[in-house]
């Protein structure tokens, strides 16, 4: 489970409705993944509800899927799925002893798609069911979703089956949402913006996750990667940027460059692709906050991080203290990165703060060190 040990990932959505966690829990065992040997599963894919312990355990009550304010639940897909290779095998089988059968040379392709829809369908009740999970864990106080799922099938899957459970529709907290939702800004309302000192035409990327991570990169390069997080205290963090790095442009040529080993952002390609109307679209994120470091690659306008490294937490705990504490520090790092976000924000909004930045960026680009 991603959230709860290992190398974390995740990605924030938002809700709207105060959820009852007892109605929660209800609906989704009643929605469980059916126990093995997973009666109903022929031919096509299963999914149901799960408790964080192992991906058939239907038992979903407080006992199982509670933690302090947290409800902690699996999504799993199961299907039954004939290997490659082994249909690829018994495809050329069928097809050699119909060339012996009928003293051909070869086949037709209409043939060997008809040779293969039934091999598949002798075989596919044969395989063993295979099972994927995607790791949520719901913070009732403050009506968000945590999870690890990756792909937009999964997210779509994630959003249907919460929407069947909780009533509730999910709102992601990408660059567009968080602005929205934490920051009251309308990210479609602002106008495209280039950082490089020449102009791009028409072939500049509309997307403030972009810039965001691309102005961040700017700041800590030229050593204002400090600033002050709202909150008690005032905490002080510190953005420091590493490789792997990627770059995205949907213009003429390359629209994707990704630069990973030694030191990419001190490469000449990295300064290339910038001087080229490109923006950062991941980067690995050092976090600094109170002597305490989080180290993730963030992806925008995702605003997915993975590959999580969390400062150190007693695991001599059991598991529940265990997982209360890891979901501490991952909301630590998803408060920390959308207050960054939002100084980032009040800049892009307020057009006259923008225009020296953009201009300052535009100078400074040219002559950004680099390695041969």
């Amino acid at each position: 489970m991603a959230l709860s040990q290992g190398s974390a990932s995740f990605r924030l959505f938002q809700f709207d409705a105060k959820l009852d966690p007892d109605a929660l829990l209800e609906a989704c065992a009643a929605d469980a993944l059916p126990p093995l040997p997973l009666a109903g599963l022929r031919e096509t894919a299963i999914s149901g509800w799960s408790s964080p312990r192992f991906f058939t355990d239907g038992e979903i009550n407080d006992e199982t899927c509670r933690a302090g304010k947290f409800v902690h639940l699996s999504l799993v897909k199961a299907e039954r799925k004939i290997p490659k290779s082994l249909l690829n095998a018994y495809c050329r089988a069928e097809e050699v002893a119909l060339m012996r059968e009928k003293g051909l040379d070869s086949v037709n392709r209409a043939t060997r798609q008809q040779i293969k829809e039934e091999v598949a369908k002798q075989l596919l009740p044969k395989m063993q069911p295979t099972l994927k999970g995607i790791d949520l864990a719901i913070d009732l106080e403050r009506s968000l979703l945590y999870t690890d799922a990756k792909s937009d099938k999964q997210v779509d899957a994630l959003a249907e089956a919460f929407a069947r459970a909780a009533h509730t529709a999910l709102v992601p907290l990408d660059a567009a949402g968080a602005a929205l939702r934490r920051h009251n800004v309308r990210t479609d309302e602002l106008a495209p913006a280039s950082f490089t000192p020449e102009d791009n035409g028409d072939f500049v990327v509309n997307d403030p996750g972009l810039d965001f991570l691309t102005w961040l990169f700017w700041r800590f390069q030229t050593g204002k990667g400090s600033f002050e997080l709202p909150g008690a205290g005032s905490p002080h963090a510190e953005i420091v940027l590493d490789g792997p790095v990627s770059l995205v442009l949907e213009a003429q040529g390359a629209f994707h460059t990704s630069l990973s080993h030694g030191t990419p952002l001190l490469s000449r390609e990295f300064k290339t692709a910038l001087l080229g109307g490109k923006k950062i679209s991941s980067v690995k994120m050092l976090l600094t906050i109170g002597g305490e470091t989080w180290t993730a690659g963030v992806s925008a306008p995702s605003f997915a991080f993975t590959g999580i490294k969390l400062p150190p937490t007693d695991k001599n705990r059991d598991p529940s203290a265990t997982f209360l504490d890891r979901m501490r520090l991952l909301q630590q790092l998803s408060d920390s990165f959308f207050a960054l976000y939002g100084a980032f924000l009040a800049v892009r909004a307020d057009a006259a703060a923008w225009r020296r930045d953009l201009a300052a960026i535009a100078k400074w680009m040219p002559a950004l060190e680099v390695k041969a």
